[in-house]
């Protein structure tokens, strides 16, 4: 697997944790990994994870971290179902609705649920949306639990995240 990492300012401890993450993984089939500052017309961060094709059978990521930091990123949270009474339950604290959809094959009614996570400076983001991409090829791979959802990348990116800053308060950049 290669590393391409192209940024403008140090991110020592997020590349720290992002390698001793890998290290802990099968990365056979991981072809190569770039972290970059990406397009100036995005801000924040952002990534994809290339699942293998016929004529290429090799994951790849990339990491893209356009800033400024800190910043906030708009996440994924598990949806709200509409009850037999016709209510939905309430949004969870620090979060808003996304859209209503509706299923006419079932009749199951749903309200996206969206929130934020804060990403402090350049490691918290090069963590959160490295785990976030790492999660889908982990999942496809079958070498973590879960579904390979948008939701379920982002609640992990989100755990990994509060253990990189748990390590930090600790003195550790890496666990």
């Amino acid at each position: 697997m290669k590393l391409h990492v192209r940024l403008n300012a140090p991110a020592a401890a997020g590349l720290e944790w992002i390698g001793a993450l890998l290290a802990r993984h099968d990365t056979a089939r991981l072809e190569w990994v770039r972290i970059d500052h990406g397009s100036p017309r995005y801000r924040g961060v952002y990534g994809w994870c290339h699942l293998p094709t016929r004529e290429r059978p090799t994951f790849r990521i990339a990491c893209k971290l356009p800033g400024p930091f800190p910043t906030t990123t708009t996440t994924r949270r598990p949806p709200l179902y509409r009850a037999p009474d016709g209510s939905f339950p309430p949004l969870p604290r620090g979060c808003r609705r996304g859209a209503w959809l509706y299923d006419p094959r079932t009749g199951r009614e749903w309200i996206q649920v969206r929130g934020r996570t804060r990403l402090g400076d350049l490691d918290q983001a090069l963590v959160w949306i490295f785990a976030h991409e790492a999660f889908h090829f982990l999942r496809a791979t079958r070498q973590i639990p879960g579904r390979n959802t948008e939701i379920e990348a982002d609640a992990w990116a989100d755990a990994q995240l509060a253990a990189f800053r748990a390590a930090r308060r600790a003195g550790r950049a890496a666990s």
